[in-house]
């Protein structure tokens, strides 16, 4: 019973890259794709930001009216720093708001999801930026099931 995140960087460009038809579910592909059919691997980053939204909000990418978690999160999370984490608190899963996380490492990972939904693809940071990002995000990274797996071992490879 462990999720787990895989299929990141099929979006191919450059001119070796064919590609005929995209095939993804409608909450995770980049407004630039739906829009212009631009493929890139920053779609993959964009869709890698709508996981993280998923995991700390404990919401689906689309909800049961059609509206895609990234949009709502687009139109309320504008202006300043103080304004995100007063909403960050209606936003946050119960479950994390349950356990020992601090808020400003939620507020971290949120600010890495955020980033990765810029509009302007290349505005989005790199998947190796996203790791640096997270694993600044210590107190996320605890040991979680029986056998001693904890993320922090992943990235001290």
């Amino acid at each position: 019973m462990r999720a787990k995140i895989a299929n990141f960087g099929l979006a191919r460009s450059g001119c070796n890259a064919i590609t005929v038809h995209i095939v993804e579910t409608q909450g995770y592909i980049a407004p630039e794709y739906l829009s212009d059919g631009i493929v890139s691997t920053k779609m993959d980053v964009f869709s890698f930001g709508v996981i993280l939204l998923e995991l700390i909000s404990g919401r689906e990418a689309v909800d049961e009216e059609g509206k895609a978690l990234w949009v709502d999160v687009y139109a309320n999370f504008n202006g300043n720093e103080e304004k995100h984490k007063h909403m960050l608190k209606g936003f946050v899963d119960d479950v994390i708001l349950r356990e020992s996380c601090s808020m400003d490492d939620v507020m971290n990972v949120m600010s890495i999801a955020i980033a990765c939904l810029h509009r302007d693809p290349s505005r989005r940071p790199s998947m190796v930026d996203i790791v640096y990002g997270l694993c600044k995000s210590d107190d996320l990274f605890t040991d979680l099931s029986e056998d001693g797996f904890s993320p922090r071992q992943v990235f001290a490879r």
